[in-house]
């Protein structure tokens, strides 16, 4: 029997990418699974969107505009699937992410989480960064969480996302499951499209750069 699997997927003013979004990880779900969309206060026209879209897989939960962190907690705490998966409003699920992931997680009873490959979509106004461009094709676990399928009971282990974090939260949440002593594997599929665009937040260097700075810091705590 195929466990079910939850997709958490928060979003602010996404009415660009959203459906989009969307229908790459519906395509690829079984009926008893579900995407839960926690819309944090978007004041575009994302929930109209969100409306039209009748399949009873889509949930659709407030997140209230306490951030990206507290959003996927929301998520977290509604989900029912045995498996996880995360993935942003912006970014995509590749054709047979879902099956290749959920076989590789099946096949070892000891793995926690499966991590696959990223590519990166540069999208109008998306900023050559090279230190992201370098990880397309890689499998890079830990820095993104859209790229991995996790078993939903070692998620639960370390309490959610840190809601204070603004940035690198994805990062902070790895760390704090390593620690843990996850195991996980690689698995040969492209598992996420990550889409550089005008709007994404890890636009601001400065801001990425006290970030890292305030990670290291936790890291030595």
């Amino acid at each position: 029997m195929t466990p079910r699997t939850s997709v958490v997927m928060p979003v602010r003013d996404g009415q660009v990418y959203i459906e989009e979004a969307i229908d790459s990880v519906l395509r690829q779900l079984s009926r008893d699974d579900e995407i839960l969309v926690v819309d944090d206060a978007s004041a575009d026209n994302t929930r109209l969107i969100l409306a039209r879209i009748q399949d009873p897989r889509v949930r659709i939960l407030d997140g209230f505009a306490r951030g990206a962190s507290a959003a996927r907690n929301i998520g977290l705490t509604a989900a029912v699937g045995d498996l996880v998966a995360f993935l942003d409003h912006d970014d995509l699920w590749p054709a047979g992410r879902h099956e290749a992931m959920v076989q590789a997680l099946m096949a070892d009873p000891q793995l926690d989480a499966v991590f696959g490959r990223i590519r990166i979509r540069l999208e109008p106004g998306g900023i050559r960064w090279s230190w992201l461009l370098h990880q397309d094709g890689h499998h890079a676990p830990g820095s993104n969480l859209g790229n991995a399928l996790y078993r939903g009971d070692k998620l639960r282990q370390i309490g959610g996302f840190d809601e204070e974090l603004r940035f690198g939260e994805d990062l902070d949440f790895f760390n704090r499951l390593q620690k843990t002593g996850i195991r996980f594997a690689l698995c040969d599929v492209d598992a996420m499209i990550y889409r550089r665009h005008a709007n994404n937040l890890t636009n601001d260097q400065q801001r990425m750069k006290h970030m890292i700075f305030d990670l290291i810091k936790r890291r030595t705590r």
